[in-house]
């Protein structure tokens, strides 16, 4: 399947309707949800939030954290029946975990050229059985990529976020979301793309851990 931006598009009478539903929903479900450091997120702009992934609800979750549609690389597996018609008209695109392609990544890079925000796991799934699994570099090597070819001037900057579910994922739980100050690739630049794409998902790694254990209040 050859993707675009556009296999990514908003529908937009579709999203404005679900969301005011979405938010009162989530606020109901759950006991309490607690946001630290919604100042570091940009109002606008490109930007890639990466947040700790530990359940299917964190998209719904992280969908009340801006004021305008996300675009989510999502396990193609996702994309199945309803479910897959409904997500990818909400701003979901398919990645195959198991074999990603040059498709997907060129899509996530054009929406961060075209000022999109854009959500990537860092993980590659969900992990519950430790705080965080050691992250690979792909999501570094993308914005890298994103800057390198952008027709102009480009500064992405990387949200690390922290999310924790007390006592667990489910019904009246609380939900506690530590969101640190943004990462930039220039900040890291190494001798080459590869070891900067390395001291970036190391930097990415400890503030996350670092915002987890800020999620214990």
């Amino acid at each position: 399947m050859k993707l675009s931006p556009q296999t990514a598009a908003v529908t937009p009478w579709l999203y404005w309707s679900i969301f005011p539903i979405h938010r009162v929903f989530l606020n109901l479900y759950f006991g309490q949800i607690v946001t630290k450091g919604l100042e570091y997120l940009p109002e606008s702009g490109p930007v890639v939030l990466a947040p700790k992934h530990f359940s299917r609800w964190d998209p719904l979750v992280l969908a009340l954290l801006s004021t305008e549609p996300l675009r989510f690389m999502t396990n193609a597996n996702q994309f199945e029946g309803v479910q897959g018609w409904l997500i990818q008209r909400l701003g979901a695109f398919p990645i195959n975990l198991n074999h990603p392609t040059v498709s997907s990544f060129r899509c996530a890079i054009e929406l961060l050229q075209a000022g999109k925000k854009l959500v990537m796991f860092p993980e590659g799934g969900i992990v519950r059985d430790q705080p965080l699994r050691s992250l690979k570099t792909g999501l570094a090597r993308l914005v890298l990529q994103a800057e390198a070819t952008a027709p102009e001037e480009l500064a992405i900057p990387i949200i690390p976020i922290a999310l924790r579910y007390d006592p667990g994922a489910y019904q009246g739980a609380r939900i506690f979301i530590h969101i640190s100050p943004p990462l930039y690739a220039q900040q890291y630049r190494q001798q080459n793309d590869k070891q900067t794409a390395l001291a970036l998902t190391q930097a990415l790694q400890a503030s996350i851990i670092k915002g987890l254990e800020n999620t214990e209040y």
